[in-house]
């Protein structure tokens, strides 16, 4: 009997997962300033199931109040594709740290299978000013329901994402992250570090 339980444990953890959107978050809750725009990359492994995966990000920032972005990941667990939107609800000021909430949509394949999944991660973050520059640590609750397209499956996602953002002065705007994801719920710990540089249209 235990073992046919430790058997359908490992094979139930091996697909819930689906419900998730690997790769970290990656940012924090202030926006940049406006009409800017960010490329991202972060690179991450996943520990359950175990693998690589890179995702990248544009990022548009429009007004003070919201910013877009459009992003792609991929590695050994699958891969996805979607758009977002981030409100930025309070600022970072005095002993206030910023808030915001991020919203996605997203196609995830993973197991041969494909998923309709939404993303809703509400961030706050406070910046702690340095000589050399900034750092900025954040933290995060990702909620993701996902839909299975073709056979009918729906699945429901939580993690916790805690990281910290480095700006360093002499690298003229480069943004450097390191993060750890941390499961709750049909979800998959990770390690994931960052890369970001803002810039103006021309």
């Amino acid at each position: 009997m235990r073992q046919l339980l430790w058997v359908a444990a490992i094979t139930l953890s091996a697909f819930t997962f689906a419900a998730d959107i690997p790769g970290g978050l990656a940012r924090i809750s202030e926006g940049l300033p406006n009409n800017t725009y960010e490329v991202a990359l972060s690179p991450a492994y996943t520990l359950n199931p175990g693998g690589a995966y890179l995702t990248s990000e544009l990022r548009y920032q429009a007004n003070e109040d919201f910013g877009a972005g459009f992003g792609f990941g991929a590695g050994e667990v699958g891969f996805n594709f979607g758009v977002n939107g981030t409100w930025y609800i309070a600022p970072d000021v005095d002993s206030q740290p910023a808030f915001s909430v991020l919203g996605g949509l997203y196609m995830n394949r993973v197991v041969e299978s494909n998923y309709l999944a939404l993303r809703i991660v509400p961030t706050i973050s406070k910046m702690i000013p340095q000589n050399w520059g900034k750092i900025t640590p954040y933290a995060s609750l990702q909620a993701t329901p996902s839909f299975r397209l073709g056979q009918a499956d729906n699945g429901f996602s939580l993690r916790t994402n805690v990281g910290t953002l480095f700006e360093i002065k002499e690298m003229q705007g480069l943004r450097l992250f390191t993060e750890l994801g941390l499961a709750v719920m049909n979800s998959n710990s990770e390690i994931v570090f960052g890369i970001a540089y803002p810039f103006k249209a021309i």
